[in-house]
């Protein structure tokens, strides 16, 4: 009877451990925390914005939205305008006019360009016209504001720019499909991946004005990099043999890189070429095909991305680990057919309690948390023409105004 009763103890003791360890596994969803829309009252302060979203109004004009921490529009201007006055009185006239406008995610100025010309408008954080420059490129502010990528109109080279259009980098490719970019001073890695369509991969540091290309496969397809921890994930095509012939094969690479001064540096004001430091992590072949603008995000203990099977049907794939293999799980397919286009997906990754997942969000309307653990959240719901992450926070824009996840 004794042992009867210690018996039962222990197992009840075992199974109330069970319950509390289990307990501290779960993961809280994401939920939205504000909303605001672009309709509302635009309330004015003299805090910069964490995040600035663009809306169009008409022909080459638009609004940019000035997002707090809370999630709250702080501030809204019109920009370019109808016309521009400069100092010396001459008046230019943009109504009707095809452009674009960029800027730093703090909204400290922007940059409005015509979709054909070369003279392109800076305007400050109040939208006031401050100067114009001589620039035929396609313009993108870094989130800091600290340069400006400039690209050619056929992706074959990027130019990196300090705010004053003074040239910092410039890289030649075959076709630059893929960039990742951050201008954050306090990273050491890197702050600039470059994938181009033949494979080529170009990691760079501005400010420490090194860089290095790679040939990781004959096609790259998608391309992510982590920049705190030194990490990259790409799916490259290769040639493989298969019964004697010759087949093209999808494979997912990870990889750890470092860019190393070299020796006989040359003055610190010109970018450096180095030798290429990457430790290949593992590769492993892809059970399908992917396309070009198939989305993949990078996070500590797992990478993530979706893409249209063989059949035409939606899946995510992840891993739960930087060596194990690929995991499938079929999503039900988006609104239409002409929406089930790869491009129209936006990734970013974001901290959800002590982990980091994946999130996707689909024009259509489609939200998509995953991690190592798998599908986390899968929302049909919510329409995101862009999205923002910052700290712990995701930003959407939708078509009526601004949703905030954490």
């Amino acid at each position: 009877m004794i042992a009867r009763a210690a018996a039962a103890t222990l197992i009840a003791t075992w199974a109330l451990w069970q319950i509390a360890f289990h307990a501290t596994d779960e993961l809280r969803l994401p939920e939205i925390t504000s909303y605001a829309a672009f309709a509302t009252p635009t309330t004015v302060t003299t805090d910069s914005p964490v995040v600035t979203f663009y809306r169009r109004n008409a022909t080459g004009q638009y609004t940019a939205f000035g997002v707090n921490k809370s999630g709250q529009i702080i501030r809204s201007l019109a920009l370019p305008g109808e016309t521009i006055a400069k100092a010396d009185g001459t008046v230019i006239a943009l109504s009707g006019k095809e452009g674009y406008i960029t800027g730093p995610d703090n909204g400290a100025f922007y940059i409005w360009y015509p979709q054909i010309g070369q003279q392109v408008y800076v305007f400050n954080d109040q939208g006031s016209f401050l100067w114009e420059k001589d620039e035929s490129h396609y313009l993108h502010v870094l989130p800091r504001g600290r340069f400006i990528l400039a690209a050619a109109g056929d992706h074959s080279r990027m130019i990196f720019m300090n705010p004053d259009f003074k040239t910092q980098a410039d890289f030649q490719g075959l076709l630059f499909t893929r960039f990742i970019t951050d201008d954050n001073p306090e990273l050491k890695t890197a702050q600039v991946c470059l994938g181009s369509l033949d494979g080529e991969i170009i990691v760079a540091h501005l400010d420490r004005k090194l860089y290095f290309r790679h040939k990781l496969g004959y096609a790259l397809k998608t391309l992510a990099c982590d920049f705190v921890t030194g990490e990259l994930a790409a799916i490259v095509e290769r040639s493989v043999k298969v019964d004697a012939a010759t087949i093209q094969k999808d494979f997912l690479v990870r990889a750890k890189f470092t860019l190393t001064e070299p020796k006989d540096a040359p003055p610190a004001e010109m970018m450096r070429a180095t030798n290429p430091d990457l430790d290949i992590i593992a590769t492993s072949e892809l059970p399908m095909r992917t396309v070009t603008a198939s989305p993949l995000v990078l996070t500590p203990d797992a990478l993530c991305f979706i893409q249209n099977t063989t059949e035409g049907a939606t899946a995510l794939y992840y891993t739960r680990g930087k060596k194990s293999k690929l995991q499938q799980i079929p999503l039900s397919p988006v609104t239409s057919t002409a929406d089930n286009s790869p491009d129209l997906w936006k990734s970013t990754a974001q901290k959800i309690g002590g982990e980091t997942a994946c999130v996707f969000v689909h024009r259509s309307g489609r939200l998509v948390y995953a991690n190592q653990r798998g599908l986390i959240l899968d929302r049909p719901d919510l329409t995101a023409e862009r999205l923002l992450a910052f700290e712990n926070a995701v930003y959407l824009q939708g078509e009526k105004g601004i949703f905030t996840l954490r």
